[in-house]
């Protein structure tokens, strides 16, 4: 999510906002993004975990397939010659990004990584979750450029788009509900 975000900015212009306005959407966003993870905060202990990481999943799918979708045409218009209809349409498949992560993977990963794993090794594992998810980032952040150079934007959001079905799949294959249980449910249903 972190690099989607950084090159929000970037989506913003390419579809004809100047660097002032792109500054702007991105502070809209950021508030936007404040909205959402209330949405998830309100919502997770009445529809559960799972139906949001699914449901939330399956936006940031769409989203980012339709990200793809349009940076080719971005990318080669400038200013008055690009097509407003795909302008809008990446400006609110970010938007659907954003949104569908902060009622999914934003909070629900890190709420999960604390109910999921037993009493006894709970902090250490919890300790290599948030290792492996910062770790993930930065060589994501590091690596981000290239794939780009290498796959192109549109190809690069496709690849994310991917990386979000074989989510889904894991997700639907792997986690369990856990609304409504006390800590201790949770472990004695894990460890069965």
């Amino acid at each position: 999510f972190y690099n989607r975000r950084y090159y929000a900015e970037q989506v913003f212009e390419a579809a004809g906002y100047d660097s002032s306005q792109g500054a702007g959407v991105s502070v809209i966003l950021g508030l936007f993004k404040l909205v959402m993870t209330g949405v998830a905060v309100k919502y997770v202990d009445t529809l559960g975990r799972r139906p949001l990481l699914l449901g939330g999943v399956s936006v940031m799918t769409l989203a980012t397939f339709v990200l793809g979708a349009c940076s080719s045409s971005l990318a080669s218009g400038s200013g008055a010659s690009i097509d407003q209809n795909t302008a809008t349409a990446s400006v609110v498949a970010v938007f659907m990004y954003v949104g569908a992560y902060q009622v999914s993977f934003g909070p629900i990963a890190w709420l999960l990584v604390g109910e999921i794993f037993p009493q006894r090794v709970r902090s250490a594992a919890v300790g290599a979750a948030t290792l492996t998810n910062f770790g993930s980032n930065f060589l994501v952040s590091l690596y981000l450029p290239t794939i780009i150079e290498d796959f192109g934007r549109a190809g690069t959001y496709y690849l994310f788009s991917a990386m979000c079905v074989v989510a889904l799949v894991s997700i639907y294959l792997t986690v369990v509900e856990t609304k409504g249980k006390t800590l201790e449910e949770i472990e004695e249903q894990m460890t069965r």
